[in-house]
C-alpha cells in the first residue's frame, strides 16, 4: 500500500465504516508506520463520534432562506457603483461639501482680484498715453505745421487717382 491508498481509505472511513478487508489493509500499513498510527487512530475515533451526533434540525423555510441569500448576493454583484454614484456618495459627506464651497469662494475672490488688477493696469496704460499726448500738444511741436501739411499735397494724389480709375 502507498500513501495515496492510505489517504483514500482514511477518507472512506469518514463517510462509512470500512469493510473487513479495507480495515485489515489499513491496520497492516499502520503497523509498519508507527509514527502515523496515533494520528490515524485519533482520526478514526473522531469519525465514529461524529457519526453518533444527531442531525441538526433544519428550518421549515430553509430553501426560501437560501434562495433569498443567493438573490441578494447576485444583486450585490450586479450593482457595481458607477462613477457618478461614488461622486454623489462622496458629496453627501459634510467635509467635502465645505471644501467645495471654500474652493468656489476662493476662485470667485481670485477672479475679482484679477479683474481689479486688470482694470488698474488698463488705467495706468491710459494715463501713460495721456501723458504722451500732453507732451505732443506742446506749441513748439506745431511750429513746422505748414511744411508738414505741404508734404501731404504732393503729386501722389494725381498718381493715386490714375491708379484707382477703372
Amino acid at each position: 500500500m502507498n500513501e495515496s491508498e492510505y489517504q483514500s481509505l482514511i477518507e472512506a472511513s469518514w463517510r462509512r465504516p470500512l469493510t473487513l478487508e479495507e480495515q485489515a489493509r489499513l491496520d497492516s500499513w499502520l503497523a509498519s508506520r508507527p509514527e502515523i498510527q496515533a494520528d490515524a487512530e485519533a482520526d478514526l475515533a473522531l469519525s465514529q463520534l461524529l457519526v453518533q451526533l444527531p442531525n441538526a434540525p433544519m428550518a421549515s423555510n430553509f430553501t426560501a432562506q437560501v434562495m433569498h441569500l443567493v438573490a441578494r448576493e447576485q444583486a450585490a454583484v450586479r450593482r457595481q457603483p458607477s462613477f457618478m454614484d461614488t461622486v454623489k456618495r462622496w458629496l453627501r459627506v459634510p467635509a467635502p461639501k465645505l471644501a467645495w464651497a471654500l474652493g468656489v469662494i476662493a476662485l470667485g475672490w481670485f477672479g475679482v482680484y484679477q479683474h481689479q488688477a486688470n482694470v488698474r493696469e488698463d488705467m495706468a496704460k491710459g494715463l501713460t498715453v495721456m501723458a504722451n499726448v500732453a507732451s505732443l500738444s506742446d506749441p513748439s511741436a506745431l511750429e513746422d505745421f505748414e511744411a508738414i501739411s505741404r508734404l501731404n499735397t504732393s503729386d501722389d494724389d494725381e498718381l493715386f487717382a490714375v491708379l484707382t480709375a477703372k
